[in-house]
């Protein structure tokens, strides 16, 4: 046995047998053949978060993160702005319930077959979709002539790049 001091405090060095490896080490076994066809999870599966679930985690997560799942919500209005589409789970975009799935334009277009807002409008209003994606809590400013004004509030937004993110449009 040898020791050796440091400046920071002791080190005890002590030799270790040495371990005998054996001879050949076996492979992992092999993994089952994928079936070519996949087959795609049933919606809800593991439990969709409804519009007040998800808003609450998303509230509580700020903006350090955002909530992964699934989401089922009645889309009861929809807005437009800057070639994006609004679908909000309560008739006031503004009330703290209210989880708004964002689109861009062109995939509401094809989910709905036209890019009019009035048949967007008409598509989605009314329905209940279930949207895989993440909530994230979302700061909005109040501005004035462009400018903001200091004022905000938060809105909770489901952004969906893909139609294949919206499971289903029950009738």
């Amino acid at each position: 046995m040898v020791l050796k001091f440091l400046a920071l405090g002791a080190i005890m060095l002590t030799a270790v047998p040495a371990v005998a490896l054996p001879e050949s080490i076996p492979s992992p076994p092999t993994p089952a053949p994928i079936s070519a066809k996949r087959e795609r999870p049933k919606p809800c599966a593991q439990g969709c978060l409804n519009p007040i679930e998800a808003v609450t985690f998303a509230s509580y997560l700020g903006d350090r993160a955002g909530v992964a799942g699934e989401f089922a919500l009645p889309i009861k209005a929809v807005g437009f702005e800057k070639e994006r589409v609004f679908l909000n789970s309560e008739t006031d975009y503004r009330d703290r319930n209210c989880l708004t799935v964002v689109l861009p334009m062109a995939t509401a277009k094809a989910i709905a077959g036209s890019a009019d807002p009035d048949a967007v409008r008409k598509h989605f209003e009314g329905r209940r979709v279930i949207v895989r994606g993440i909530a994230k809590q979302v700061r909005i400013d109040f501005t004035d002539n462009g400018q903001p004004t200091g004022k905000y509030y938060y809105q909770v937004h489901l952004p969906v790049g893909s139609p294949n993110q919206i499971i289903r449009l029950p009738g």
